[in-house]
């Protein structure tokens, strides 16, 4: 089965997509993969600049907190697109990874567990997809309300998306300046789904390597059999055979853990440091601005994003956690005394090689986990606090 074919499937599809609508899927032509970037760019990067030129102008430190954050998510979203063209060789490698362990199990009874995660996968993904498409579309709605109740049209009735500077005259290019803030925030939320997605379709395969391996490490002896040789010939030892197999396995899935750690490690690094900028932020603008129920609504709902991006990240990174420790577990559990000395030594060194779980770190500094993501809420509580006594 072909690449572009097997992608078409029902578990991959829409990860499929969503990358080849911003260019990152790994299969699709260089011509329109550098196409779609350079629009991306375009769009993106002449909204940054005109924010950066609607922050110069502020001198109220409300608006001015209010008004950086948006520009704290673009660099966030840059540095996700960043991440996949320059990451571009591994997450191929990721890619081709996936199918050719989906040929390799075809044929055997463990493919309903990798469809499983393939399926949860899915699930995540349009979870994932709704929340932050249908947080965007409550955040667009707000500059279209005195347009939506039919308000005159002044300056104060014709918000924009955000905080912008064209040095042109606003009134008169209203409507296309303010669909330049829509279409770039499309883009830009698009680029985050994308990425975010592919990382947690990647997570949940190796988690269902990991149960796989699993599966295969408690079912090496026959625990009915009362039956032990402890000298079997290798031709004969079974139980070797199996454990054999199930470490060249388990090498497999911690080099498949080591490309998804090559690349998002530093993605992960300079995000979680924006994570925690942005939460504050939005949370100080949000109480600011408790008088005005839309604004309010806005900032709230913008945080809440915020929130979800970054538990989805580090519930995937936790799963991957168990997953790997899980192995240990089942192999502590095996019926070893039914085995050969042979069998016996090399399960040994297999349970010291899975003492210490598979784990995905910023940039080596940090453990991404469920404790991590706990730690960057509350710093971004003493953050948002300390911002309020500024304020």
């Amino acid at each position: 089965m072909c690449k572009m074919q097997f992608f078409d499937g029902r578990n991959y599809r829409i990860n499929k997509i969503l990358l080849s609508c911003i260019g990152q899927w790994p299969y699709q032509t260089n011509r329109s993969s550098n196409a779609i970037i350079i629009i991306i760019v375009c769009l993106a990067g002449t909204q940054f600049v005109a924010k950066v030129c609607g922050l110069l102008s502020i001198k109220d430190i409300d608006l001015f907190i209010d008004s950086l954050s948006p520009l704290v998510v673009d660099i966030g979203c840059g540095i996700k697109l960043f991440t996949c063209v320059s990451k571009a060789t591994e997450i191929r490698a990721l890619f081709n990874q996936i199918q050719s362990d989906w040929q390799l199990l075809m044929m055997s009874p463990h493919i309903k567990t990798l469809d499983s995660y393939a399926q949860n996968g899915r699930k995540f993904t349009i979870i994932y997809a709704s929340a932050f498409y249908s947080a965007l579309l409550l955040f667009m709605l707000v500059p279209l309300q005195p347009l939506l109740l039919g308000s005159s049209s002044n300056d104060t009735t014709r918000p924009l998306l955000h905080r912008v500077e064209y040095y042109i005259d606003m009134d008169k290019y209203y409507f296309p300046i303010l669909v330049h803030g829509y279409v770039t925030a499309v883009v830009l939320v698009s680029v985050a789904i994308a990425a975010d997605t592919m990382y947690v379709i990647m997570v949940q395969h190796v988690c269902g390597l990991f149960t796989i391996i699993g599966e295969q490490v408690e079912n090496i002896t026959n625990k009915n059999s009362l039956e032990i040789n402890l000298n079997l010939p290798m031709k004969d030892d079974e139980p070797y055979e199996k454990i054999v197999r199930s470490i060249h396995a388990h090498k497999k899935a911690l080099r498949f853990a080591n490309l998804i750690e090559a690349a998002f490690s530093q993605m992960f690094l300079m995000l979680a440091g924006f994570n925690m900028l942005i939460m504050s932020m939005t949370g100080a603008t949000a109480v600011t601005n408790m008088d005005k129920p839309e604004e309010f609504l806005r900032q709230i709902t913008f945080a809440c994003a915020l929130l979800v991006h970054l538990f989805f990240e580090s519930f995937q990174a936790q799963r991957l956690i168990d997953h790997s420790a899980h192995i240990h577990t089942s192999l502590i559990n095996t019926a070893w005394y039914q085995t050969s000395f042979r069998t016996r030594k090399i399960l040994i060194f297999m349970i010291m090689k899975t003492r210490e779980p598979c784990v995905l770190t910023a940039g080596k500094m940090f453990v991404i986990s469920m404790d991590t993501f706990s730690t960057i809420v509350r710093t971004s509580v003493s953050y948002f606090t300390m911002l309020r006594s500024v304020q």
